[in-house]
């Protein structure tokens, strides 16, 4: 039996709904000298959400980003399970034998790239998607309704140190409970505005849309 706060899923995707109801106009992102409001990044994400489902992403589908902390790495985190898709960051500081290694063994068909990354991408053998593909897109919005809290948002890979990168998987209900820890253990409030410094492919698990990246 699928467990619920009220009638409500526990999804990290609540957050980005609940901010761009209550918050719209507010600051989300900062990247370099462009400035998203919550309810763009939403309205972003949906979009990017409906380029990923027109290019045949269905539930349950791995897509990997391989990115540092820009745009595309930030939007993936919701775009992706708003497609219905689980969500694979690669570390980029891996060797692309290391990163082809990681994207075979989650069973990843779509990788999401950064341009300065391009050729690693080209050598995993799936199909990419360029950034500007997906963040400049003006389809439609889509956004699926997660239905079942267990189930997968993420797969997350260790950086091999001790051996072959390990996989952990994790659900809709542990991202959004550990989401909520992440903010009252950083005291985040309504006028918290968070530089990110710490590489989202190490902890993209524990993101809310509560906090702004500042690069």
């Amino acid at each position: 039996m699928t467990a619920h706060l009220g009638n409500q899923v526990l999804t990290p995707l609540n957050f980005l709904e609940r901010a761009e109801a209550i918050h719209a106009d507010r600051t989300a992102m900062t990247y370099h000298a462009q400035t998203w409001s919550y309810g763009e990044f939403a309205v972003t994400a949906r979009r990017m959400a409906g380029t990923l489902a027109g290019h045949g992403v269905k539930p349950g589908d791995r897509v990997a980003v391989l990115a540092s902390n820009t745009p595309l790495m930030l939007l993936a985190h919701f775009a992706v399970p708003l497609a219905g898709g689980v969500l694979v960051t690669l570390n980029h500081r891996l060797a692309a034998p290391e990163l082809k290694y990681i994207v075979q063994h989650s069973g990843a068909s779509l990788v999401l790239v950064d341009s300065e990354f391009s050729a690693a991408a080209e050598s995993f053998g799936i199909r990419t998607l360029a950034a500007e593909q997906v963040l400049d897109a003006d389809g439609p919005e889509h956004a699926r309704t997660v239905e079942d809290e267990r189930s997968l948002i993420s797969l997350n890979y260790t950086s091999g140190t001790t051996g072959r990168p390990k996989g952990v998987m994790y659900h809709h209900r542990g991202a959004y409970l550990q989401a909520l820890a992440m903010t009252h253990h950083a005291k985040l409030g309504l006028e918290t505005v968070y530089l990110w410094t710490l590489p989202m492919f190490h902890c993209n698990e524990a993101f809310s849309v509560t906090s702004a990246l500042q690069i």
